[in-house]
């Protein structure tokens, strides 16, 4: 049975409304799309498009308290989700 939401770690009631807005419904679905493509869905309409929200998927995907992760692994989950997004953003056909 697929976690709810907030039932995984780092998700509170406010972001589980978000992510299920832009199409994540549950546990199982969050780590299937992964933190990066989640927080990129949620920037895209202008939510939770924080540093600490991208962390927060980033530990609930892994299974643990954000504060849990390294500065190593925080640095390259942002670096990773900065790339995303300016992916997810360029003009079709550049």
């Amino acid at each position: 049975m697929a976690d709810r939401l907030e039932d995984v770690v780092n998700i509170g009631p406010a972001l589980a409304h978000d992510l299920r807005a832009v199409g994540v419904a549950d546990g199982d679905q969050l780590r299937d799309v992964g933190a990066t493509e989640a927080w990129v869905r949620l920037n895209a309409v202008g939510a939770q498009d924080c540093l600490c929200s991208l962390l927060a998927l980033e530990g609930a995907v892994r299974g643990v308290r954000w504060m849990a992760l390294s500065p190593e692994d925080r640095d390259a989950v942002a670096a990773a989700a900065r790339e995303a997004l300016a992916a997810a953003v360029q003009p079709a056909g550049r």
